[in-house]
Order: C-alpha cells, then sequence, then structure tokens
C-alpha cells in the first residue's frame, strides 16, 4: 500500500510586498497632475439676486409640472426658444441678421414675450451646438438674464409675505443641458 503524501501549508509564513512600482507611478502622477490642474478653469458667475426670485427659483425646481424653457443655439439656424407646458410645445425662433449674426434685440423681445407669459419661470435650459462660439453663447446668457430697460418689470410673488413684487430679472437661471454630448 502506497502512502499518501500530505502537503503541509504553513498560514503564518510572512512575504515582503514590493511596493517601488506604486511609488514610481505616484511620484510620476502627482506632478502631471498639478501642472494639468493649471489649465482646467471652472467659471461661475456669481450674481446677487434678491431673496424674491431666489424662492421664485426653488419653487419652480419643486414644482415638476411648471412651464419648461428650452434655447437651442446654432450657427446655421440661429435660436430655438421652447416652451413646454401641460405637455404642449410652443417653438419660436429667432434667425440670424444679414452679417450672419444673432439678432440680439429680436432675441431679448423674445425672451422678455417668454417671461410676459410665464412669470413664474427663472430657470432655462441652453443647449449649444459644438460649432457655436464661446462669446455668442455668452451673449445670448446676458440677454436672457436681465431686462435691458429699468422700465419693464417682471411682477413675483413673495413666498413670505404673499404680497405681489416686481423685478428686472427675466431668467437668472441658466443650466447647460448638454454638456454630456461632446
Amino acid at each position: 500500500m502506497a502512502r499518501r503524501f500530505k502537503m503541509k501549508i504553513n498560514h503564518n509564513s510572512e512575504f515582503d510586498l514590493d511596493l517601488a512600482p506604486l511609488l514610481a507611478v505616484m511620484v510620476k502622477l502627482v506632478p502631471v497632475l498639478l501642472v494639468s490642474s493649471a489649465f482646467v478653469q471652472m467659471m461661475i458667475i456669481e450674481t446677487e439676486l434678491p431673496q424674491v426670485v431666489q424662492q421664485a427659483i426653488a419653487k419652480q425646481e419643486n414644482n415638476p409640472k411648471a412651464a419648461q424653457v428650452a434655447v437651442e443655439m446654432n450657427k446655421k439656424d440661429g435660436i430655438r426658444i421652447i416652451v413646454t407646458e401641460n405637455g404642449q410645445t410652443k417653438v419660436e425662433l429667432v434667425g440670424l441678421n444679414s452679417e450672419k449674426q444673432i439678432d440680439m434685440p429680436a432675441l431679448h423681445a423674445k425672451f422678455q414675450a417668454v417671461k410676459k407669459s410665464h412669470p413664474e419661470v427663472f430657470k432655462i435650459e441652453l443647449s449649444p451646438d459644438a460649432d457655436v462660439p464661446y462669446k455668442e453663447i455668452v451673449r445670448v446668457m446676458d440677454e436672457a438674464r436681465k431686462s435691458r430697460s429699468n422700465d419693464i418689470k417682471f411682477p413675483v410673488k413673495n413666498e413670505q409675505t404673499g404680497q405681489e413684487t416686481s423685478t428686472e430679472y427675466m431668467f437668472p437661471e441658466i443650466v447647460f443641458a448638454n454638456l454630456m454630448d461632446g
């Protein structure tokens, strides 16, 4: 009869872990990340909004049935303002002028008309195409943010007091809707 060979395994043995490759990678990676972070910038435009407007923005975010305003931009057609309310969609087009630029006075007038018909809306979703220059995007955001004329005011209801007040802000909260498109 043959003897069976029983293998003995020592579970208490120690071994050395070589961390040199990991440290070499870290030593090379940290300076690269530090240098590249100098070129990445996050821009935030801080604006002091009246408390009444901030409350109206919070109320709009909590109300899923509120009207939604979307703005699509491209260099070929211009700007489309899309208002969705109660499942119905209304589209308004602001074309390009003779110099192939966005007609800013006409755009501002359209924003004012949308704001007058939907005074509870303070947020828009902006969807620029990749071919639209950054300068044009900022100009459109400036046109949407606030009324040019100090004479034109928009009604806002103060939630704390219940009184109706007015503001020159049209759409101070602008959200980019197509950030993941590339």
